[in-house]
C-alpha cells in the first residue's frame, strides 16, 4: 500500500530531520523519497510523521469464489477481468496446493464450523 502514503516526516541515521514528499495527489519532480524510505522498512531511517491517503468505504461489497480446471484458466480470468476495465480492489490466486493447505488447516482446527461446505482442489480465484 506504499501507493497510498503522500508524504513523510523522518530521522536519518546521522540524526537530520528529512520532509519528503508532498500532499499533492500528483508530483513527479525529482526521485520518489518516499517509497525508499517506507520500502527500507528502517534502514535508512525512522519514519516520524506520515500523510496518507484516505479512501470511503464503499456502499457494498461483493465477493466470489471461482473454482477453475486449470492454473491457465484462472490466470485468463484474472486478465480478462483487467481488460474489461473490472473494478476488483482484491484478486487472490489459490493454486491446488494453497487450497490444500488451507483445508488441511480449516480441519485442523479448533474453530471449525461443520455448516462450512469443503472447497474443491482445483485452482481458485
Amino acid at each position: 500500500m506504499c501507493e497510498n502514503i503522500l508524504s513523510l516526516e523522518c530521522v536519518l541515521p546521522d540524526g537530520t530531520f528529512a520532509k519528503c514528499g508532498t500532499k499533492a495527489l500528483k508530483s513527479s519532480a525529482g526521485y520518489d523519497l518516499v517509497s525508499l524510505l517506507t520500502g527500507s522498512e528502517g534502514t535508512l531511517g525512522v519514519i516520524t510523521h506520515i500523510t496518507v491517503k484516505l479512501h470511503p468505504i464503499p456502499d457494498h461489497v461483493t465477493a466470489a469464489v471461482c473454482t477453475f480446471d486449470n492454473l491457465h484458466d484462472a490466470a485468463e480470468a484474472v486478465a480478462m477481468m483487467r481488460m474489461c476495465a473490472v473494478p476488483v480492489e482484491r484478486c487472490e490466486l489459490l493454486d491446488e496446493s494453497s487450497v490444500l493447505a488451507f483445508q488441511n488447516y480449516v480441519s485442523s482446527s479448533s474453530h471449525q464450523n461443520e455448516n462450512k461446505k469443503a472447497m474443491d482442489i482445483k485452482p481458485t480465484l
